[in-house]
């Protein structure tokens, strides 16, 4: 199905390209006869900026070669008939419904999730370990795997701790397998609960993560100021509290469309009778990534260099 779904996305994207009216595109490059529209070679480019990987010396011409390959390639699938593979179309249908109801979605919150002025400086008083005092840590994290009594006297032992090399001399007698990973991270790439430790940490100190089943001591080896003004982090903030607001709303509106709808459910199927629990959308935690697929990762506002950035939407 993912290959399907692959092909799906590629024939869709190149079916528009050949629905447009010539006057209505501008020609980026033909490959095999074919015209591709700037604005492939531009979707393209957005993908590489949403990546984390955005390079913007090289972006246009990573993104006009990463076009000619997809179209390439869908010229093989339409050469094969691939858009008449059941399997094919189905995602194509599948995808086709995603974009339309994204597309209502856009169209009936329109103007409503932006934050105003004074959210954003909310925002930025109410969280100033990711801001006003942001720092940069250098850490030093040990996972220990054991049984549970061996860990609990492990975590007991480490908390007690008061020095790095107490802390090595109980790991030591513990006796368990054990990881180390040493990194680098701002403070918005950090897990909430973890911040909040390292905050009152001085450089040299331990500790213990609630990392159950594992027991995971983080060191402190060093931290550096590295604070952002208020006009440096409010792009950041302004789409991460439209982001939030935007998931809010749309599941108002979609309650809203549901107490007007005539849902009939099968036979036995259903909630029957039952109220319907309200569907919840994943929570979005106080500093999450707008980075795509990085939503294990706890803590990311924006990748660093976003936070940086004058210009987020260029």
């Amino acid at each position: 199905m993912l290959r399907a779904a692959a092909v799906a996305a590629a024939v869709a994207a190149a079916a528009c390209a050949r629905e447009e009216s010539p006057a209505a595109r501008t020609l980026a490059v033909r490959v095999n006869g074919v015209e591709l529209p700037a604005r492939i070679v531009e979707a393209e480019i957005a993908r590489e900026r949403a990546s984390g990987r955005f390079n913007p010396k090289e972006a246009s011409a990573r993104g006009l070669e990463s076009a000619i390959d997809q179209e390439l390639l869908v010229q093989k699938a339409l050469e094969a008939r691939l858009d008449r593979d059941p399997e094919v179309m189905r995602a194509l249908d599948e995808g086709r419904r995603r974009v339309l109801a994204n597309a209502w979605l856009d169209r009936a919150l329109a103007g409503r999730a932006n934050p105003d002025e004074s959210e954003v400086n909310a925002f930025y008083a109410a969280n100033p370990s990711l801001f006003a005092q942001r720092r940069i840590y250098a850490l030093r994290e040990i996972r220990v795997s054991g049984p549970a009594p061996q860990l609990t006297a492990l975590r007991a032992a480490v908390e007690a701790a008061s020095t790095p090399e107490e802390i090595d001399a109980s790991l030591a007698r513990a006796g368990l397998p054990r990881d180390v990973h040493e990194s680098t991270q701002p403070a918005e790439a950090l897990p909430l609960a973890l911040l909040a430790k390292l905050q009152s940490m001085k450089d040299g100190q331990a500790t213990v993560v609630d990392s159950a089943p594992v027991v995971s001591v983080v060191e402190l080896a060093r931290s550096i100021p590295a604070p952002l003004a208020p006009q440096q982090a409010a792009p950041v903030i302004e789409r991460f509290l439209a982001a939030r607001r935007r998931a809010e709303l749309a599941r108002e509106e979609i309650a809203r469309l549901r107490e007007g709808a005539r849902i009939e459910y099968p036979a036995g199927q259903g909630p029957g009778g039952r109220e319907r629990a309200p569907r919840e959308a994943p929570a979005i935690p106080v500093n999450a990534s707008l980075e795509p697929n990085a939503g294990e990762r706890i803590g990311a506002l924006a990748p660093a260099s976003l936070l940086y950035d004058k210009d987020p939407q260029s």
